[in-house]
Formats: structure tokens, sequence, C-alpha cells
């Protein structure tokens, strides 16, 4: 037995140690500490899941006046909807944006003059207080079916800018159905006060009845009503709930509505909350030792582990500087000096992989400045040495003519490398929409085919109408940079052949020109920035082309030739298939 135990680790022993001394606590003593703290510890708990879960609530609300904004920016920047209005105001909505309000839960639509007069509302209802100049968004009182009620709303002008030709409302009724909704949400009961007079009633929760707000007291009611902030009450609801009370303000400040969000009382956590009978339980089935168990080892075994914790969460945040305190010479204190070990190795592998990052960074941005260097250099020689000779040239017009274009023509080169350079470098960020990849190459090969009827175009396409994910812009221009290269090495006349195919889940994109093509031994460096075989060329046509092709998510790729002259594709994958 003795050899058994010197046979256990350090903290096995201490473990042992712990329990051995827990057993000997007086268990009344202990119990009644332990059923304090958790009963008041348990209560506040219950309290701020209440608060956040009827903040969820308060937040939905917000969220419905916030779709209806969005969703009135929307129909005021619609030119056709402002011509609607004037002609057909109850039809003026297309019916995309009906759909989508639909969907967000806005059954309120109203328009207004500037004077705020009533022009067209989709509800039978009468407001009984209007917003206040330069509101977006309030809680408006309105008179529906003879009752009050409230509406979450957002203000729009028509048009944004300029002269208000409009006051356009879009909102959602609180209601039931807005508690229900509520309810399913945060899983809390939800009922609405509407003020009528000095008191508050719900006429919601249960048809045909009134319920006054009777229970709550008078002096918390007059508070909320000044201060405006929620009330939380542990015996809500004629002590059915625990529960807190949110004060909806319309648009002139006053209290209209009372909203309560309440858990009921019941079940499990009377029995935490509640000190006597935690207590007895604790007392009968002696989860006091366990309870002091846990309070010791907190500070022998969870501690360390804490710190370990902590520790690794700072490692992944990639934090390589933490270290975690050795408390002991056990096998914890072993367990942290490996992690300072392993974080001091870690600090080390990343030290030295940005320094390698730098290097590398700096080397390629000497390569690229190099490279623009090398091509700015020639025509600023001309620029130099024509402007030198421009000054001797003082009685020979038709010299001073001649180097003047090429000044001109250098200047105009120059600018246009820096251009292209500036596009490849900060291109804008793609703004991603459905649309069929042909729609893009057709609209390039039109524009560089303008005033030409030399080129012969053939087209094949069969990728069954499908749809891909990409900015139409973008793509436009990485073709067009494609086709201005093939006319380049075409010459005069020629032809281009295009087509398309889809399969498995890509849509590919082949052209090809009968040019002289593209030998093979410079394939691997066809997409190098700067890399040309042109004696005018910058080289940055087809780079930019892969660069753009890349950045909507797409593959550019040049193929060996055919009988042909040069062939490429580019590949995207498929985001909608459209039927047959």
């Amino acid at each position: 037995m003795i050899n058994r135990f010197l046979k256990l680790g350090q903290l096995q022993r201490k473990v042992l140690w712990v329990i051995s001394v827990i057993v000997i606590v007086p268990m009344l003593v202990a119990g009644w500490l332990a059923s304090e703290w958790v009963s008041k510890s348990f209560e506040e708990r219950l309290e701020q899941w209440v608060t956040d879960a009827a903040r969820v609530n308060e937040n939905w609300l917000k969220a419905y006046q916030s779709d209806a904004v969005m969703l009135g920016r929307v129909l005021a920047d619609d030119r056709r909807y402002l011509l609607a209005i004037e002609r057909q105001p109850d039809q003026s909505m297309p019916a995309p944006v009906r759909r989508i309000a639909q969907e967000l839960g806005v059954n309120l639509i109203q328009v207004y003059s500037p004077d705020q007069r009533l022009l067209y509302s989709s509800l039978p209802i009468e407001m009984q207080a209007l917003w206040e100049p330069g509101q977006t968004e309030a809680v408006l009182k309105v008179l529906r079916k003879k009752k009050s009620t409230l509406a979450a709303v957002g203000i729009t002008s028509v048009p944004r800018r300029g002269p208000v030709r409009y006051y356009l409302v879009l909102g959602s009724l609180i209601d039931q159905n807005f508690a229900d909704e509520l309810s399913q949400l945060t899983g809390l009961q939800t009922r609405l006060y509407y003020r009528e007079g000095k008191s508050y009633f719900d006429v919601f929760s249960k048809p045909g009845e009134v319920i006054a707000l009777s229970e709550f007291p008078g002096a918390a009611l007059a508070q909320l009503e000044k201060d405006k902030k929620p009330h939380y009450s542990v015996n809500a609801e004629n002590g059915e709930y625990r529960g807190l009370y949110m004060p909806i303000v319309d648009s002139t400040g006053r209290v209209e509505a009372i909203m309560f969000s309440g858990l009921p009382r019941r079940g499990f956590q009377e029995v935490l909350t509640n000190q006597l009978i935690l207590f007895g339980w604790i007392a009968l089935v002696g989860v006091v030792i366990g309870v002091l168990t846990g309070l010791l080892l907190s500070r022998i075994i969870v501690r360390p582990l804490e710190d370990l914790r902590n520790g690794v969460m700072q490692l992944a945040g990639q934090n390589f500087n933490t270290n975690v305190p050795v408390r002991s010479n056990d096998e914890l204190g072993d367990l942290a000096k490996a992690f300072n070990a392993m974080a001091a190795r870690l600090r080390e592998a990343h030290d030295e992989q940005a320094q390698r990052f730098q290097k590398d960074k700096l080397t390629a941005m000497g390569e690229v400045s190099a490279a623009l260097a090398h091509e700015i250099r020639n025509p600023l020689g001309v620029i130099n040495t024509s402007a030198a000779l421009l000054e001797k040239a003082d009685d020979n017009p038709a010299k001073r003519l001649q180097l003047t274009r090429m000044i001109r023509e250098e200047s105009v080169r120059v600018s246009g490398l820096v251009q292209d350079f500036l596009q490849l470098s900060r291109h804008r960020q793609p703004v991603f929409q459905l649309i069929d990849p042909i729609e893009p190459m057709e609209r390039a090969l039109q524009m560089v085919l303008a005033g030409r009827d030399d080129v012969q175009v053939y087209r094949a396409y069969d990728h069954h109408g499908v749809r891909i994910s990409a900015d139409a812009g973008l793509l436009q221009q990485a073709w067009t940079n494609l086709y201005t290269n093939a006319l380049e090495a075409m010459g005069k006349g020629g032809e281009l052949w295009l087509t398309a195919d889809a399969a498995n889940g890509q849509v590919r994109l082949y052209f090809e020109d009968s040019g002289p093509g593209i030998p093979p031994e410079i394939m691997p460096r066809l997409f190098e920035p700067f890399f040309t075989t042109k004696t005018q060329g910058t080289g940055l046509g087809l780079t930019i082309a892969y660069t753009l092709t890349e950045a909507n998510g797409g593959r550019l790729e040049a193929l060996a030739r055919r009988n042909r002259g040069a062939r490429f594709v580019m590949e995207f994958p498929v985001v909608e298939k459209v039927a047959a």
C-alpha cells in the first residue's frame, strides 16, 4: 500500500490531500454558505440573461426600422418609382421590392406630401402623431379599427437629394404578431401594453379580453416614464415571471407602450434561487463536499490550467510573446515549462518567416521597379533628345513640328505605361453579380471591332446558358486586352474563333486567332509583368487580363497552338444553371 502511494504523481497526491481536508469541514456551515452563494449568483445570472434577451427584442424592433429605411432608400433612388407614385401610388412599388418588403415584415406603406399630408396608405389606419423634421426612424402612435397601436417606421425623403417631393413611410405594426415573433426569437414571454390615458392595457394576448398593467408599482412606473429606462422585476406579472419592462417611446418622446419580456418562475430555477430549498438539497445529497472541493481545487489545479488555457488562446491569436507562470514543480509545472519552450520556438520561427517575407517583398519590388524603369527610360531618352534638338531648330518649322510630335507620342506612351501599371497594382474590387459569361466576352469584341469589317468571327457557344458570379465590367476589360493583342498580332484582316462549353461544374470560354501564334519557349513567361515581344508594347496587357480573371474567381490559361494562332481559355465555376 505504501509503495503504491509513493508511486503516485505529485498532482495525484495533492488531490488526495485536498479531499481529505474537505471531509473534515463542517457540512452544515459549508452547505449554508454554498446555498447562499449559488442562489445569489444564479439569480444574478437569470436577471442578466432576461435583460440580454429583452435587449434582443429591442434590437429586433430597431432592425424593423433599419430595414424600412434601407428599403425606402432603394425606392427613393429609383426614378421609375418616383414617376409611378404620381400615377398609381398603390401599384408603384416594383414586384421584386414588394417581395423583399414582405420577407422583411414591412406591411405598412404610406406616401406623404412635403407638408406631411397623407396621399396613400396600404392599411386603413390613422396616424395620431407624425414624425419630427429630420427623423429617419420613429415609433408612431396609430389608430386602427378604433384601437390604438404603434408602428415602427422608417422615413425617407423622395428624392433623397434636392427638394422633397414626397415622404415615404415604411414600417410594421407593433401588434400581437410582432410579440409572437419576439417570443419565438428569445424564448421569453412577450406582451405589449398600450397606453390609454395614464394606464396601460394588453389587448392582444387574450382575444376579446383587456388585461391592465395593474401589478406594476406606481413609483416604478413613474420612474420608467420619466427616465425611459427598462425596469426589471423578480416578481413580475402577479409573481408568475421574472421579467423586464421596456418603454417604447414615440416620436414626441412620450412613452406610448411598454414591452414586457419575462421568464416563467417554475422548475429547477426556483430551486437554485431559493436559499433554504437549495441548502436542504445540498445537505441531503452531500453536494457541499463537491462545492468545497471545487473551490479548493481551483486554487491548486484549476488556476494553472486556466493559465495554460489563456496562454494557448494568446498563442492562437498570433501573440508569440506569451508565457505562462510556472507555479509548481509537478506535472502541471512541467507542462507550463514545455509550453513556454514551444512558444519561444514558435516566436523564433515567426520572426524568421517575417524577415524572409520582407526580404522577398523587397526583392519583388526591386524587380518590378527595375522593369518599370527600363520601360520608361527609352521614351524619356527620346523626349530628352527631342527637347534638346528643339532648341536648335528655330529656323526649321517642319523639324520643330516633327520633334514636337515625337515628344507628344513618347509622353503618351509613358502615360499609358504608368496607367497600365496602376491598373495592374490597384484595380477596383469586383462587384459580383450573376451574369452570363458570354456577355462581357461579346461586349468587348464589339468595342474592339468597331469600325472594322476585315475580321471574320466564328462562334460556337454550347454552355447551356449557365451563370457565373463575376464583375462584368472587369471581365470585359480582360477580354479587351486579349482581343487587342490578337488584332495587333494578325495585322490587317484575320479570323477569330470564340467557343464555350460547360461540364463538371465549370464553364470554359475559348478564344483563338489566326495570327502567328505564341512560341513554346515564351509560354512560361507569358503573364509576367513587362514581358513582351512587341517593339511598342508595355508587356502589361496579358498580366492585367490574368489578374482581373483571378480577381473574379476564374483562371486564364494560354493553350498550346493547334492549326491556328494564339489560343486562350477562361474558366469559371458555375453558380446557377438555367433550366432548358
